[in-house]
């Protein structure tokens, strides 16, 4: 954080501010630390600038609150907060009664939350943490597609097997296709799973039939690429190209030609999702390397949050130093011990991208219809949960020129897609 980083606390108990002083002991000169009473003082300071983060405390005994005439719950106040911040990061502090409270801020937007029993130990690493991820739109180079031109590149990539990245994946790429040209790539050299949820038709062609079409990697036709992209029947937008089925295809992938697939795919798309298996494979370090940002999927566990810190080490280690990386927490199940959320912070030293409720049901049913989750229950805590994460994903991107579409309809074998113009194979840039 830079040396005139002014932290504003709210709270309505002027002794509030004094365990915060003392945490911050000697680096005082780093910060500077002010104390108002209430949301509409602190807006008002806001409003006047300088404010870098603004400390938040919530009480999930507080009585209810009024604001603009209308009574509310105890999180009033953050949203009003959040609605009218100006774009200044906001922490949640609370104590242990009211973490349920600080959850539930943060899937309404906040950057993070902190508990007061482990100011002591979590405060800085805190700051620092939010501080970069408020900062990370304006200090992390864009990247464009390998040839120059075209879509974005964006990669998925699980903590460690079963993470969810697929799942997470899938929904971000729905959610993108609601405005934009998706295409979800299945980059895994070994067996994907993709078409097990899908249950295209058996003539459907995967990455190893486009493969084994093209002699180079570097001259992938495009119209075999569009051939073998199966339509999201329920999501216009998006298309997928599966991971391969069969263990003979599955040996044609190469980093040489993942970074072909992804050439031409961004040629047609504006966003290219990639979900990469959790691997520190050449395959994946090339997908890296051409990518504009990396949504590292982790969950609250102990082995995952370390496996993330390897996998971290690793990916610093390649110098990709265009890549923007970001965390998605995902809850997959309501553990009874989860790992705190600052904890993740210090640990990986990243912005958290989302936070991804439980959602064992829409995600079984899901499955069961062979359509994302978004598509099922639009309104659920974790498809809004992943459409914030699509769109906070976007924030980071130049803003590219929408592609011209055509109807998207299940293709038989062999057949290809027939462009409306010219201009859907290339994707606009800013």
């Amino acid at each position: 954080m830079d040396n005139d980083t002014t932290i504003l606390l709210i709270d309505e108990d002027s002794a509030g501010i004094e365990p915060i002083r003392r945490v911050l002991g000697d680096q005082a000169n780093r910060f500077k630390l002010r104390r108002v009473a209430d949301v509409s003082t602190a807006l008002a300071r806001i409003r006047s600038g300088g404010i870098d983060l603004v400390l938040l405390t919530l009480r999930a005994s507080a009585k209810p609150v009024e604001i603009s005439g209308c009574v509310g719950d105890p999180l009033a106040p953050f949203l009003e907060l959040q609605q009218n911040a100006q774009g200044a990061p906001v922490v949640v502090l609370c104590d242990s009664a009211g973490e349920v409270l600080a959850q539930t801020a943060v899937k309404q937007g906040a950057a993070a939350y902190l508990l007061r029993e482990a100011l002591a130990p979590d405060l800085l690493n805190l700051l620092r943490s939010v501080a970069g991820k408020s900062a990370l739109s304006s200090t992390i180079p864009r990247t464009r597609a390998p040839h120059g031109k075209g879509g974005e590149i964006i990669a998925f990539m699980g903590a460690k097997g079963g993470a969810g990245a697929t799942t997470v994946a899938l929904n971000v790429a729905a959610a993108l296709a609601g405005h934009r040209r998706v295409i979800l790539v299945e980059l895994h050299a070994e067996l994907g799973s993709l078409h097990l949820y899908f249950q295209p038709h058996r003539s459907i062609r995967d990455i190893g039939d486009l493969l084994a079409a093209a002699d180079r990697a570097e001259e992938i036709p495009l119209h075999e690429l569009e051939s073998c992209l199966w339509p999201v029947k329920n999501v216009p937008g998006l298309q997928v190209l599966f991971g391969p089925r069969s263990h003979q295809n599955s040996a044609l992938l190469d980093p040489a030609n993942a970074a072909g697939i992804l050439a031409r795919a961004s040629e047609i798309a504006d966003y290219v999702i990639v979900d990469l298996p959790a691997s520190l494979s050449e395959i994946n370090r090339v997908v890296l390397e051409n990518s504009a940002c990396l949504a590292l999927v982790v969950e609250r566990d102990p082995i995952s949050v370390q496996s993330a810190k390897l996998i971290l080490n690793r990916v610093d280690s390649w110098k990709a130093g265009r890549l923007s990386i970001g965390a998605v927490i995902l809850n997959r199940a309501a553990l009874v011990s989860p790992v705190p959320f600052a904890e993740i912070d210090a640990e990986l030293h990243i912005p958290t991208l989302g936070v991804i409720p439980p959602a064992p049901d829409l995600c079984a049913a899901a499955q069961h219809a062979h359509s994302p989750m978004l598509t099922l229950d639009a309104e659920s805590l974790a498809s809004v949960a992943l459409r914030d994460l699509g769109r906070k994903i976007e924030e980071l991107m130049p803003s590219p020129r929408p592609a011209e579409r055509t109807e998207t309809r299940p293709l038989a074998a062999g057949q290809v897609h027939q462009r409306a113009s010219p201009n859907m194979t290339r994707a606009g840039t800013r």
